[in-house]
């Protein structure tokens, strides 16, 4: 340690090391340590052996104290700091921590208080710290400027690996002299070594900093060259990034960095990182900022660390970022909401791009959250025989066992558990993996149309500073191979009276035994649907190509508006019907297209209803024409239901909202919620809510009674009691008034979710391509829920 004090004659130093139970390590020789009148420079060395490391997985802290006596011995002064020991190096391509390789499961933070703006309470903070522990992160980069002292404390104890970045940034000079105007320009040079020299003495005795950053988006001149050199002058222990000199040479594997230590880049697709990783490069690669967390997503977070953990030197990212930056506010009404960008009559401003966070601005976790701590959990669980047991355990962790946690098995179906045990977790050190037998028995032969799935779960084993015993770190879910008795198809009716239509001007009247549904034959759709007095459905089902942009839609969407997917109508070109004699099949032909332009969809539907009320619907369709849309943000069905039917039922992923490339968190079960609860409060509105990979759902009232639906393959579904107008011309929850009846849709395809408000957007194995032809059914049908239960649901026949 190097020492700098003013102080009178003849008082010396004590250097004291005490470990994390403040037991002695070492103690200076004060004789060598005698000051002189004046101000003072000294170097101190202890030689410690084998000291404990500090690592993000094991922040070991030692206690030291820089004791200050007087000629007479008395102690004048006692400094306490928190020390650990570990190493940064590069080496062979990679950066290392304490020799290992480490992956960065990070996230961008900005300092934000929903109430208090840049001026973060204490508490605040370790409420930041707890929940990124909790949900799998490791690492933070201070974006874009050092942070409150505190914070960095809070990360040496918990354990956070931090990026601290100097309050350098010239963005607003593209719109003028150019970005590195200043950075490139050698009377700013003093001015630049300054704000990073402030930084790097401030916050150097913080074993959690591991990379200092020159700061952010200011392009790259001779200054950064030179702050470099000071930092390597000053402080030799850290490495050293910075993005802006990665543009444009993070691909050519001989480029000599000059102004840091570390490849890193912002928003690269999945694609390009996949090729710099099967490079050959002098330097290690991170994304500081990726999968920007604006409004509904990230999506492709999964497939970015596919492509980290097959590649060494592609060393992780950060996501961009930490919160929502929404400010506290109270409408007329009372009603809370968060404003942003313009809310407060301020030009220029950059409206809610501010509001892209994985936490609301109330630090909820978002689903991106959600679906983050499971895509970077430690543990990775593969199946070899599932038949009997075998499965294949992979520790991810960088430096430590799986010690701490405490593992479980359930085998379950439907509602059910089958089975259950606990898993004697074997002693696997980081990055190694195990086979283990499970000393589970299969059931011979399933029940009909039910899934098995092995549910393990990975869970802490006693109290962590940050989380409580019991904590889920990780879970896997694997699909049993059970055989499955075959499905007996349940009689529709067949003893029930013969059905009765009517038809008139405008409708057609079919009924049956207990029910009534009316057709309006001039728009196609059903107007009524009573079941025993009780309306199932008040009108629909219709298709549906359109949904309320998602914020990382907002360039996509220019190109969907200008086809004309926002304004589609739909027109009636056939209505016909036929009668068997146990069910009444009715046929429309419609053309779905907007006005002026010369494509459009040319669609089918086969309405087949059974005596016993049960309705199919089969749905066929293809694209037509001239200048149509390359992609769609959804295929499905769209219907209207009474507000009283606000219970509902499914089997699939869940609980929260998942879509095609945002699921991994979503786990298949059967669950139970509200209608309030199946819609994500986003601060800014926008399409939300959708649950994937639905065999069945019920929507029922207080009493249980209500409509179930199901398909001939997995479906997504989602449930509102707001249009989708609602959410796309609402700019704040507060603009959403609550419709008189529930808006369901049952979605055969979306669109990828991707990042494309700032990054890619979604991979192509995720695109809904607009010229797919579609063809898909759906049952529907009155019933029950306290009549029947989730076994015999999944257990339902599609006719």
């Amino acid at each position: 340690s190097n020492l700098k004090a003013q102080v009178a004659e003849d008082y010396t130093l004590e250097a004291i090391l005490l470990d994390k139970e403040k037991n002695l390590v070492i103690k200076g020789d004060s004789k060598d340590l005698r000051l002189e009148k004046g101000i003072n420079s000294l170097n101190i060395s202890l030689p410690v052996d084998k000291p404990y490391k500090w690592s993000a997985e094991s922040p070991y802290l030692y206690h030291t104290l820089i004791v200050l006596k007087d000629g007479s011995g008395q102690i004048a002064e006692v400094i306490p700091h928190r020390t650990g020991f570990r190493c940064v190096e590069l080496k062979d391509g990679l950066m290392l921590v304490n020799g290992k390789a480490i992956k960065f499961k990070g996230v961008n933070r900005h300092e934000h208080h929903p109430r208090l703006g840049r001026a973060i309470p204490y508490e605040t903070m370790v409420e930041d710290v707890l929940l990124m522990k909790q949900h799998n992160i490791n690492a933070v980069r201070t974006a874009h400027y050092p942070d409150d002292p505190k914070f960095y404390q809070l990360c040496d104890e918990y354990g956070l690996y931090l990026i601290d970045e100097a309050d350098i940034e010239t963005h607003g000079f593209e719109y003028g002299e150019g970005v590195s105007a200043l950075s490139d320009n050698p009377v700013w040079q003093e001015a630049y070594i300054d704000r990073v020299s402030r930084m790097v003495e401030r916050d150097k005795n913080h074993p959690s900093i591991i990379l200092w950053s020159l700061g952010n988006e200011s392009g790259f001149g001779q200054n950064h060259i030179a702050t470099y050199k000071w930092i390597k002058e000053n402080d030799p222990t850290r490495l050293v990034h910075y993005e802006g000199e990665s543009v444009g040479h993070f691909k050519d594997g001989n480029y000599e960095l000059k102004a840091c230590d570390v490849h890193s880049t912002m928003y690269t697709s999945h694609k390009e990182m996949d090729q710099v990783g099967q490079g050959s490069h002098r330097y290690p690669h991170i994304m500081c900022e990726y999968a920007h967390a604006m409004g509904n997503g990230p999506g492709g977070l999964a497939d970015y660390w596919d492509i980290f953990y097959s590649h060494d030197r592609l060393q992780g990212g950060f996501v961009w970022e930490w919160i929502d930056h929404g400010i506290e506010q109270t409408d007329n009404k009372g009603q809370l909401y968060y404003a942003y960008g313009g809310d407060f009559g301020d030009k220029p401003n950059d409206g809610n791009f501010i509001i892209d966070g994985l936490i609301f601005p109330d630090r909820t976790p978002s689903p991106g959250l959600i679906e983050y701590k499971k895509v970077i959990e430690p543990i990775r669980v593969e199946a070899l025989n599932l038949d009997k047991g075998e499965i294949k355990l992979t520790n991810l962790y960088d430096f430590i066992g799986l010690d701490h946690l405490q593992a479980t098995w359930e085998i379950a179906h439907d509602d059910k558990v089958y089975s259950r045990g606990i898993i004697e977790l074997p002693e696997l050190e980081a990055g190694e993996s195990a086979q283990i037998i499970l000393p589970y028995k299969l059931p011979k032969v399933g029940q009909a149309k039910t899934d098995y799935w092995l549910n393990i779960r990975f869970a802490l084993a006693w109290d962590e500073m940050w989380a409580k015993q019991g904590h889920e770190i990780a879970w896997a879910q694997l699909k049993l191979p059970v055989a499955q008795t075959e499905a007996l198809a349940r009689p529709l009716g067949n003893h029930l009276p013969t059905l009765v239509f009517t038809e008139g001007d405008k409708d057609l009247l079919v009924e049956g035994a207990d029910f009534k549904i009316t057709f309006d034959t001039v728009y196609g759709t059903i107007s009524s649907w009573k079941h025993e007095g009780k309306d199932m459905i008040i009108s629909g089902p219709r298709l549906n190509f359109w949904h309320a942009p998602t914020d990382n839609e907002m360039y996509v969407k220019k190109e969907w508006k200008k086809a004309g997917l926002d304004a589609l109508t739909h027109r009636v070109d056939s209505f016909s019907w036929e009668l068997d004699g146990d069910f009444l099949r009715v046929h429309i032909k419609a053309r779905i297209a907007p006005p002026v332009h010369a494509w459009g969809f040319s669609s089918e539907y086969t309405y087949t209803i059974y005596k016993s009320g049960d309705v199919r619907l089969r749905v066929v369709g293809d694209l037509k024409g001239k200048n149509p849309p390359e992609t769609l943000p959804r295929i499905g069905l769209k219907m209207r239901l009474p507000k009283s039917m606000e219970r509902f039922s499914w089997y699939g992923r869940g609980p929260g909202e998942s879509y095609i490339d945002t699921k991994k968190a979503g786990r298949f079960a059967t669950y139970n919620l509200g209608i309030e609860d199946l819609s994500t409060p986003y601060v800014y509105p926008q399409e939300n809510g959708n649950r994937s990979d639905t065999s069945w759902v019920s929507a029922t009232d207080l009493t249980g009674i209500g409509l179930f639906a199901a398909a001939d393959s997995k479906f997504n579904f989602s449930a509102h009691l707001y249009r989708q107008e609602d959410f796309e011309n609402a700019r704040h929850r507060t603009d959403l008034v609550e419709r008189d009846y529930i808006t369901l849709n049952l979605d055969y395809r979306h669109n990828g979710i991707g990042t494309n408000s700032c990054g890619p957007g979604p991979l192509d194995k995720y695109i809904l391509k607009a010229d797919e032809t579609f063809n898909f059914s759906v049952r529907l049908k009155p019933f029950s829920r306290n009549a029947i239960s989730p076994t015999v649901l999944n257990k339902q026949v599609m006719i």
